[in-house]
């Protein structure tokens, strides 16, 4: 994996340019940020504070920036989606779940918010030489177009599979298809796509190109990643998991994000952290049975 270097991530006051429901309660915020555009590696991540950053002239917070007493605490993770390095913008996606997400989604163009990033270990693409597929179920979607951006800039054929409950919680077809993806798409109900899990798609895949130099790039939730995980190591196919959870600082100090490492932690001597070692992992390397 791509070594972890400290010296590239910053605090940075960003403002936001545009914040638009993309699809039923998931949102995609852009952000112009030159310092994180001009050295985000595809499945690297941002850490938000979700409350608007602007004061006033004597520098301090006005009181109608800030969250109702006790709520959004904590920075919240985002992969970065999006990145256009001549116009120093990122963005990210994301569902709304809770209070942080929901008061998030309700800033417009013009809010500044604080960003720590970039932040974790990212994909490694340094030795692709066989057929490619994407993965994602859900506002997993969210690290493959940045990553998709990199396969077309070195000119790589890629297939992409996506999988969401429904139709209408589905994004990212489109724009991975105008990327060069070929892109699948299974819903849980049939309303899009072929009925059935993103999982039924990528098993055909691996049968499809078994006895390849095949690579698997994923993220989603962790019973979807335990899935695909299993579906690789049994088709001997590797697989880069990028995997969803919180992380309270960004960078290894509060150690809210242990990831059991496959040999066990007693070999490794510890856990894994997922916003140092990862997020993206390789599949076997980690351990999803507990």
């Amino acid at each position: 994996m791509p070594e972890f270097n400290p010296i590239k991530k910053g605090i940075f006051s960003c403002p936001v340019l545009t914040n638009d429901e993309v699809a039923r309660g998931i949102f995609l915020m852009r952000l112009r940020a030159p310092e994180i555009a001009a050295t985000v590696w595809p499945g690297q991540f941002i850490n938000v504070k979700v409350s608007d950053e602007r004061r006033d002239a004597a520098g301090y917070l006005p009181l109608a920036n800030c969250p109702p007493p006790g709520v959004a605490l904590l920075r919240r993770p985002f992969s970065v989606c999006e990145i256009d390095r001549r116009a120093g913008t990122i963005s990210i996606i994301w569902k709304i779940i809770g209070t942080g997400t929901k008061l998030l989604a309700q800033h417009q163009p013009g809010t500044v918010l604080s960003l720590i990033g970039p932040l974790g270990r990212g994909f490694d693409l340094s030795n692709l030489n066989g057929p490619i597929a994407l993965v994602a179920g859900g506002v997993g979607v969210a690290p493959l177009p940045i990553l998709a951006m990199e396969l077309a800039a070195r000119r790589l054929a890629f297939d992409v599979l996506l999988g969401a409950r429904q139709a209408d919680e589905l994004w990212g077809a489109r724009e991975l298809s105008t990327l060069g993806g070929n892109v699948k798409i299974a819903t849980d109900d049939g309303s899009l796509g072929e009925k059935g899990f993103v999982t039924h798609l990528l098993a055909r895949w691996l049968h499809a190109h078994e006895n390849s130099h095949a690579q698997v790039f994923a993220c989603g939730p962790m019973p979807m990643l335990s899935a695909v995980a299993k579906l690789c190591l049994e088709a001997n196919i590797k697989a880069q998991l990028a995997i969803e959870t919180m992380m309270g600082c960004g960078f290894g100090i509060c150690m809210g994000c242990p990831v059991e490492p496959a040999a066990g932690v007693e070999k490794i001597g510890r856990y894994y952290l997922a916003c140092l070692d990862g997020p993206v992992f390789s599949a076997e390397t980690i351990r999803f049975d507990r």
